[in-house]
């Protein structure tokens, strides 16, 4: 496995230790049985403390790329994510097929995209478990020629809960949906040859043409009925990530990387197993609250120690 350290070192706030026991269950429903603060927390404020921990432990993550070791359009890929992913601060990793443990990895990419390289079991198994731990994953496919691939896809999605998707071809020519349109301004991209879906079931459009079909398509937080805690993104076009993509690709891959970096609900998460809408505001709401009082007690005690 190679890796490859990016941007300087963070120092991390104190307020990160206090959230640090919820980032490895905030989402995990059923409660289970804990040690720890969450066992007196109900699932709202759970979510809540979710929202705060995932944004602080972003920074200076492991972020993983899953590629086939090939020359070509994949390497090309491989260095361009690198380097995106590096600017980010990210500590990068890559690995010929999925290793055996992806648990140390904030985000998952897997860039292969070639008939010879469909999802196996194994890997299936891996993704809905890693997912279900409330990480970030990013999975390529590519167009309908590629069915090989794109159908193991389609399992994957199927099996950690995202719904059965059709693939099929859509207009290459998309509009960027929120909030994917950000950080970085973004409004429309231009796929080379896409494949892509008209209904994504539980997920939701990144990108859509004006019929309603989309390349690009995400589950978020409570999107995925068997790995609620998870956040898929999947695009079925390699091109886009190319060296030689234009800048709106270049865009688009960096407001993804930010977005797996501190998922947010998106869409309508299903109603069965799933938190509702008014649930998810009262969670950002508490969530809000928590950061202030946690904030505010912080102030207090330094404005203490500098007094005393």
């Amino acid at each position: 496995m190679n890796r490859v350290r990016g941007g300087t070192a963070i120092r991390q706030m104190n307020l990160k230790i206090i959230l640090s026991p919820f980032l490895a269950s905030c989402f995990t429903l059923p409660m289970q049985t804990q040690p720890h603060l969450t066992q007196r927390l109900g699932r709202t404020a759970r979510i809540a403390m979710c929202f705060l921990a995932s944004g602080l432990g972003a920074f200076g993550a492991n972020a993983l790329i899953v590629h086939d070791g090939t020359a070509g359009l994949e390497a090309n890929v491989l260095a361009n994510l690198t380097t995106h992913l590096t600017n980010k601060g990210f500590t990068v990793s890559s690995n010929v097929g999925v290793p055996v443990s992806l648990a140390a990895n904030q985000q998952v990419w897997d860039i292969r995209f070639n008939n010879t390289t469909p999802l196996s079991g194994t890997d299936i198994t891996a993704y809905v478990a890693y997912l279900a731990s409330g990480k970030s994953l990013f999975v390529m496919g590519e167009n309908t020629g590629f069915a090989t691939r794109n159908n193991t896809i389609v399992t994957l999605i199927s099996t950690a809960g995202g719904g059965n998707i059709t693939v099929s071809t859509p207009g290459q020519t998309q509009t960027v949906q929120a909030p994917f349109t950000g950080p970085t301004p973004l409004s429309t991209i231009t796929y080379l040859a896409g494949a892509g879906t008209a209904n994504p079931v539980n997920g939701t459009f990144v990108t859509k043409d004006g019929a309603n079909s989309g390349t690009a398509l995400v589950w978020g937080p409570g999107n995925l009925l068997n790995a609620v805690a998870g956040t898929l993104i999947v695009v079925f076009d390699v091109n886009f990530l190319d060296l030689s993509a234009d800048a709106n690709s270049q865009i688009l891959t960096d407001n993804m990387i930010g977005f797996l970096a501190v998922p947010v609900p998106v869409g309508v998460p299903p109603a069965t197993g799933t938190p509702t809408l008014s649930e998810w505001g009262l969670a950002m709401l508490v969530a809000a609250v928590l950061g202030a009082g946690l904030w505010n007690l912080r102030k207090t005690d330094t404005n203490g120690a500098a007094a005393a």
